[in-house]
């Protein structure tokens, strides 16, 4: 089993989902590399490209008219990003490399046609995805709360 196959068995996205629908997956990816500064993901634009990180850390960045981009979240290795992919929404953030990053990007047309093509794939990975979006609010709201009030 070469890296790419191990890290997309062991994400977390992924991790106790069935091996065909693994393979469903890694049929539509790849592994990509990211320098610090680079952006995954632009505000605005489609979300081709579903990312899951394997290694390196990326913020969440929204971006006020005349001051530099404010990180909402930092995101790592485990982490999922472009789950907006499931809509046809477009990018309300954008995303950058803190530093090297490695992910497996998988393409989002491809993963469509899987999902529609198999309704229990389907299923199986919106769940995950919804499940990983709940977290990831959840999060936020931890973040907003003012403890000392």
């Amino acid at each position: 089993m070469d890296e790419f196959e191990r890290s997309l068995k062991t994400h977390p996205l992924l991790e106790d989902l069935e091996p065909a629908y693994v393979q469903l997956i890694a049929a539509c990816a790849t592994s990509v590399g990211f320098r610090a500064g680079d952006l995954l993901i632009r505000e605005g634009e489609r979300e081709d490209t579903l990312y899951l990180i394997v290694r390196g850390t990326i913020t969440i960045e929204v971006t006020r008219p005349g001051s530099a981009p404010s990180c909402v979240e930092t995101i790592g290795a485990g982490d999922v990003l472009g789950v907006a992919q499931l809509t046809p929404a477009t990018a309300h953030l954008d995303c950058r490399a803190r530093e090297t990053v490695v992910a497996i990007a998988i393409d989002n047309a491809a993963l469509h046609r899987a999902m529609d093509d198999d309704p229990r794939f389907g299923y199986a990975l919106a769940t995950r995805m919804l499940a990983r979006t709940y977290h990831r609010l959840a999060r936020a709201r931890l973040q907003q709360l003012d403890v000392y009030r």
